[in-house]
């Protein structure tokens, strides 16, 4: 039987579960944003989580919610780098064993910082959608537990909880910016935004190379897309059936971003207020750039990462271009 979407009860009782475990992130006026985008404009912080990415708060609430047998058995997950991490890190806290898969091209300081945290690493899959395919059959092989990085309702409930912090601190907030992958994050965001902010609109950013939950919102249906190179490579792959459906209840909007604009954003994010982002964490930040004064009031960008290569950040710095 397929659980029931979640609801704005299961992410408060996220919330209790994961507090000793994840940060209440700041969510600071930019000036310098408010200026460059024509609108009222926050920045929630989430690249300064522990792992640095957001998906903590989603891999901490799915972990605590396990029996004892189930995270004896141990825990599996796909990921593109980030929430491997995340689960890395909530199976440590537990005391259970952690596989992670993702994509051979991951960066490395993600797949480092996986492996520092415990995890067996298989990096040999060439893109999300197969590293998914591979961590599934190993689950059901060996008896573990999957932890799915964007579709499992506790992990869609914990990543609600960015938004609570963000209703709480900002009640007249106008619209939220979230990056969108498989959709776990926005779909979190939106659930608490309908109950806590009907007012305020949910708009799901995506890079021009990871359009998919963008077409399938126009479509009506979930669709394909080729893998393809991408600073936002966390945001890269495909959707299943059960985020769609939350999407289309919670999402009023979609933008896509050029590779040109994010690595602008994350320039611009390093130079102009210190913050180290992601190509996936800086979208949001992209968008409120390209779209001078199409926003009014108050609206918070989720800067959701800050796992970069060096190498790749030293080149968008000083070249100026992806």
């Amino acid at each position: 039987m397929t659980a029931p979407l979640p609801t704005i009860s299961d992410v408060l009782a996220a919330r209790r579960r994961i507090a000793p475990f994840v940060r209440r992130t700041p969510l600071e006026r930019s000036g310098s944003l408010s200026e460059a985008s024509g609108a009222q404009a926050w920045l929630k912080l989430e690249c300064w989580q522990p792992t640095r990415s957001f998906k903590v708060r989603g891999a901490f609430s799915a972990v605590t919610a396990l029996d004892g047998a189930a995270r004896s058995r141990g825990l599996v997950t796909a990921s593109a780098g980030n929430h491997g991490q995340a689960v890395a890190l909530a199976a440590r806290a537990a005391g259970a064993r952690a596989t992670v898969f993702v994509p051979a091209a991951a960066p490395a300081a993600k797949k480092s910082r996986i492996r520092r945290l415990g995890a067996v690493l298989n990096e040999e899959s060439p893109d999300y959608d197969s590293a998914e395919v591979a961590a599934r059959a190993f689950a059901e092989e060996r008896g573990g537990t999957f932890v799915h990085a964007y579709s499992d309702p506790r992990v869609v409930a914990g990543q609600g909880t960015v938004a609570l912090e963000i209703i709480e601190e900002l009640p007249g907030i106008r619209t939220l910016l979230v990056p969108v992958g498989g959709g776990g994050l926005i779909g979190g965001v939106g659930i608490v935004a309908r109950a806590m902010a009907p007012s305020a609109r949910v708009i799901g950013v995506q890079s021009e190379r990871t359009p998919v939950m963008h077409d399938s919102l126009a479509a009506g249906r979930v669709v394909e897309r080729p893998v393809v190179a991408t600073l936002a490579d966390g945001l890269a792959g495909a959707i299943d059936e059960r985020a769609f459906a939350l999407a289309r209840q919670v999402v009023d909007g979609m933008l896509l971003v050029s590779e040109t604009a994010i690595a602008a954003a994350m320039r611009w994010l390093q130079q102009e207020e210190g913050i180290l982002a992601e190509g996936s964490g800086a979208v949001a930040v992209a968008a409120l750039l390209e779209a001078r004064g199409r926003f009014d009031g108050p609206v918070a960008a989720l800067v959701t990462g800050g796992n970069v290569d060096g190498g790749r950040l030293a080149r968008i710095l000083s070249e100026g271009s992806p």
